[in-house]
């Protein structure tokens, strides 16, 4: 599933691209992907972007009329492709332009779209803080947690405390703050909230910046190649040995999600 990172670089993608554009046809071949809006068709029709942002890992387009959230979900991918160009296999909802169609593809059908006339801001409500809020203190953390004796990478997973983080930087937060992602969070201390909110900034910023981590396809749709993975200290090296101190890494499942972590170097 796409993370804040590639889900950041997606939008600034689009909006570079995009933005003053009129929606001049729209058509649904996978009726599922369109959220509960009967009229989604003629809604969009002849609204113009204004805007394109994130909450989260959902994207949210503002027209000049009213707002579109997307959910990529597990492969959900945005496609800008030629007006003679055949749709792409797995595409199933296409946004026809002036110059060039817009393609949502999603191989498995989980990504949603919903169109809305009340900012979907206001919508989101159950998502907790986004990483760079000012919002995000160790105080807002160690009162989320101090009851709760859950692993630390269900904690960071849990989208209604921090938004945006998912597997692959969660294993790589956890690394670099030295703290086995299986450490209850009732148990972490005020100090290393804080060195965890330092060091998820610092990853996410990272990310951003390479374009995010193409593990998968995401952003390579729109013509960016994601360059974080050659970052990734723990995620996906299970069978590996730690690049800091040698020895063998740890595969286990923490909430039926695969986590790799140094069981030497992640003692904290």
């Amino acid at each position: 599933m796409p993370e804040l990172p590639e889900v950041e670089t997606v939008v600034r993608t689009l909006k570079s691209q995009i933005i003053g554009e009129k929606i001049l046809d729209v058509k649904v071949t996978w009726p599922r992907t369109v959220y509960e809006s009967p009229s989604f068709i003629e809604d969009l029709t002849q609204r113009r972007i204004v805007d394109i942002t994130r909450r989260g890992k959902y994207l949210i387009f503002t027209f000049d009329r009213g707002f579109m959230s997307v959910h990529l979900r597990m492969e959900g991918r945005f496609f800008l492709t030629p007006l003679d160009d055949e749709p792409k296999k797995h595409t199933h909802v296409i946004f026809v332009l002036s110059n060039q169609k817009l393609e949502f593809n999603d191989t498995r059908k989980f990504g949603r779209i919903q169109y809305s006339l009340k900012d979907p801001v206001e919508l989101l409500t159950q998502l907790g803080c986004e990483p760079f809020d000012d919002a995000l203190t160790p105080a807002y953390l160690r009162d989320l947690a101090k009851t709760r004796s859950i692993p630390l990478k269900t904690f960071l997973l849990d989208q209604s405390v921090i938004a945006g983080i998912g597997n692959i930087y969660a294993d790589q937060i956890c690394f670099l703050a030295s703290i086995s992602p299986l450490k209850k969070v009732k148990s972490i201390s005020l100090k290393q909230w804080q060195e965890l909110i330092g060091i998820t900034r610092m990853v996410l910023s990272e990310a951003i910046l390479a374009g995010g981590a193409t593990v998968r396809t995401y952003t390579a749709s729109l013509g960016i190649t994601g360059r974080f993975q050659t970052h990734l200290r723990v995620y996906g090296r299970g069978t590996q040995n730690c690049l800091t101190c040698a020895s063998p890494l740890k595969s286990i499942k923490i909430g039926q999600r695969t986590s790799v972590y140094c069981p030497h170097c992640q003692k904290g």
